[in-house]
């Protein structure tokens, strides 16, 4: 994981983090791999692979199939991977790499969940059996690199993906569970709710269940078509500067993306794959962006300033609302155009010191606008939709990021780790979550401590135990912003506990709450200096201000103050096994901080969890040519599942995590 401010050298999104996956080269002798895995739930994996090198030519070939029944009902998956991989040496200071990709999916991905009820009553019941999510993705990869001199390279990348998705989603509908019979009908209750014969009902009981209109239910589909093409050229030159070594690096890009977002609507069955179009979308972008990163080494101190430059040009066409217009006179017509330059600088210092070293990092980094909040308008702080003649501006979500730490050994190398202090500071923050946006855009801190160890214990006669541990502590604070919460009074099922807390909090500070109402006469802004019962019944809409006379101590949602694992490892011969305890603290899930959980799951509190993992490896050879591996891996053996998230919020409820799964298989290189 790339994290500081050499995260400049990639992006638009370089905010937080990014992940590195590394793609390997051809072994270099001639090797066959094979890796069987099954285990519960019918998790069935398998990947062959063979490749090598043959003179001055490499290759590699691989496949990957994957299928699992799900950990609740109708959630199962299928997976192929496929790619091809050959890298030749050209000659002595050039050579080339070329990689296609191949990647096809189809499983019953839902976006709805459970409510507290059907939760605590059987957290495995989906009774949405009719959703399905199917795509393919084809990828190629070139790459050139030429080294005309021992301290010169020159790399290019050639890069293009074609992305394609249909998800096929049931329309649900959320029902007091003493109702879902009479809803749904006798056959539908007995095929998918007959767990809740029998059984008695509070009246903030809800069930969510497929929308039943005219004896049946609908479908809708969200259908994604999305390819990206690009040419990098990046350059790496050693050389002296200020009489010390010094390595200088600079790349240019050239990128190019379309979206196509299109929505379908069936009401005959919600078997239906095809329907009327509701929605079609052109999105296209391209941009120019690039870094300039020299390191310079003075003894035992580093400093590696670099600098990232973005500029870009995208435009969004509403195809359907253009398409009822008899009079367009070109294809262009109707693109509201975002245009907009970033520049980005960023610093790294570092000093050696014994057997580790002391960094520390500043640098700013961004979110690039999509299609969620890339087309709208921002005037003094306030974001609106673009009206007729103005020129979408809406600037990237931008951070100030810093970090200082340690990392290295201790009492020759039997103890290693790092321990970072972090803060990032963002701006021009939008979109907060699903239906949660800033009207007035955001300010938000994070803040905090992270460790990581890694603790030779015992190593004697073989014999290796390893403690291994990562903690994080971490701080959030909304600074300021206007936010509306477009869910919260309009599909959230509140409990009496969310409706009293809700009160409760704007009693407490009502000068941060601006709320409107409607007592039939159409909205109104509501004046009264406290709110009961009474005036919650009729509020149609409420806007939170943050910071100066407002809310001062929201945190931001997803941020829990304690993320720990610790565990320890056990090695002799060929024998490798541990366990591992994971506990992340308790989190809010939106803005406005419920501590108390809604009658449909969309809002409040995820309590803490913690997890234990577990794992056995052995490693043998079966005569002289076959290297092999056995295991067993243990997910969550504790079986505690407990609520994961609140992902759609309003239209998905709770989805639950942490079923356990034990798998097994073999690995084999001949």
């Amino acid at each position: 994981v790339y994290k500081g401010a050499d995260l400049l050298k990639y992006g638009p999104n370089n905010m937080y983090g990014a992940v590195n996956y590394i793609t390997a080269l051809p072994p270099q002798k001639p090797t066959l791999r094979l890796k069987l895995t099954g285990g519960q739930r019918n998790y069935t994996s398998g990947l062959f692979s063979y490749g090598g090198n043959w003179n001055q030519i490499g290759g590699l070939v691989e496949g990957v199939y994957k299928k699992f029944d799900g950990f609740t009902d109708n959630s199962s998956v299928e997976i192929l991977n496929l790619n091809a991989k050959i890298f030749a040496q050209l000659s002595e200071d050039q050579s080339l790499y070329f990689k296609v990709s191949g990647q096809f999916e189809d499983n019953q991905a839902s976006l709805s969940s459970q409510t507290p009820f059907t939760f605590e009553t059987d957290y495995t019941q989906n009774p949405l059996d009719a959703d399905q999510f199917t795509m393919r993705r084809y990828g190629v990869d070139i790459i050139h690199k030429w080294l005309p001199h021992e301290n010169l390279s020159f790399t290019t990348k050639v890069y293009a993906s074609d992305f394609e998705r249909d998800w096929w989603r049931q329309v649900t509908a959320k029902v007091k569970a003493s109702e879902v019979q009479d809803y749904v009908g006798d056959d539908i209750f007995a095929d998918r709710y007959g767990y809740l014969a029998g059984k008695t009902f509070g009246d903030e009981d809800y069930v969510i269940v497929g929308r039943v209109q005219n004896g049946r239910e609908s479908t809708t589909d969200s259908r994604w078509i999305y390819r990206v093409s690009g040419i990098k050229e990046t350059i790496k030159a050693k050389w002296e500067a200020f009489n010390a070594p010094s390595e200088f690096e600079a790349s240019v890009n050239l990128h190019r993306e379309t979206f196509k977002d299109v929505f379908l609507q069936a009401d005959s069955s919600r078997w239906a794959r095809n329907g009327r179009t509701t929605t079609d979308l052109w999105y296209r972008l391209w941009s120019a962006n690039g870094y300039v990163r020299n390191e310079f080494h003075f003894g035992n101190l580093s400093a590696i300033p670099i600098f990232r430059f973005e500029h870009v040009d995208m435009y969004r066409q509403n195809l359907l609302a253009l398409a009822q217009d008899p009079d367009l006179q070109s294809t262009s017509e109707g693109r509201e155009p975002n245009v907009y330059d970033q520049f980005l600088p960023g610093l790294t210092l570092s000093h050696a010191y014994d057997n580790g070293e002391f960094y520390g990092s500043v640098y700013e980094g961004m979110i690039a606008p999509s299609k969620v909040f890339g087309f709208l308008v921002e005037q003094n702080g306030v974001v609106t939709n673009p009206l007729a003649g103005q020129s979408i501006n809406i600037d990237p979500e931008l951070s100030w990021n810093k970090e200082v730490g340690w990392r290295g050994s201790l009492l020759k190398n039997c103890i290693q780790g790092q321990l970072t202090y972090f803060h990032n500071a963002s701006r021009n923050f939008y979109a907060g979550g699903r239906n949660e946006v800033f009207s007035e855009l955001g300010k938000i801190n994070v803040q905090g401590v992270e460790m990581a160890i890694n603790a030779e214990l015992f190593n004697k006669n073989g014999h290796q135990l390893h403690f291994l541990g990562n903690v994080t502590y971490m701080q959030s604070k909304v600074k300021e912003g206007r936010l509306e919460d477009k869910d919260l009074f309009s599909q959230v099922i509140h409990s009496a506990a969310t409706q009293n807390e809700y009160i409760n909090k704007v009693n407490a500070n009502r000068d941060a709450f601006e709320i409107y109402v409607d007592e039939g006469g159409g909205e109104t802004l509501l004046t009264d200096t406290t709110i009961d019962a009474a005036d919650f019944a009729n509020i149609t809409k409420s806007v939170i201000t943050f910071g100066d006379g407002g809310l001062s101590d929201t945190e931001a949602p997803y941020t829990p103050k304690i993320n720990m694992s610790l565990g320890l490892n056990y090695d002799w011969k060929g024998l490798s096994s541990g366990f591992n305890v994971h506990h992340v603290g308790k989190q809010y899930t939106e803005f406005h901080n419920f501590v108390n959980e809604s009658a449909d799951g969309a809002i409040g509190e995820l309590p803490s969890y913690t997890t234990v993992d577990a794992f056995v490896n052995y490693d043998f050879n079966i005569g002289q040519k076959v290297d092999a591996t056995v295991f067993v891996n243990g997910k969550n053996i504790t079986d505690d599942v407990y609520r994961a998230s609140r992902l759609n919020r309003a239209t998905s409820g709770i989805f639950a995590g942490g079923f356990r799964q034990v798998i097994f298989g073999v690995n084999l290189k001949i």
